[in-house]
């Protein structure tokens, strides 16, 4: 799953409603289906990049659970 080419406005709407993210999650969430790099990602919100892959992995995992 490609969080930033993959959904639509609506989809990416639908998610925030129902997925429950963490104001992290969301953060990070908002900046890839904006196309942000995961180094843009980093910078902008001064996380680590393992940090930053463990909030995509969380993300993924909690729009499975609803898709």
């Amino acid at each position: 799953m490609n969080i930033k080419t993959e959904f639509t406005r609506p989809e990416c709407e639908r998610f925030r409603e129902v997925c429950n993210f963490t104001d992290e999650e969301r953060q990070v969430f908002d900046l890839r289906v904006q196309a942000r790099s995961l180094v843009e990602i980093q910078q902008r919100l001064h996380m680590s990049e393992s940090t930053v892959n463990r909030r995509i992995r969380n993300i993924k995992k909690k729009i499975y659970k609803v898709m």
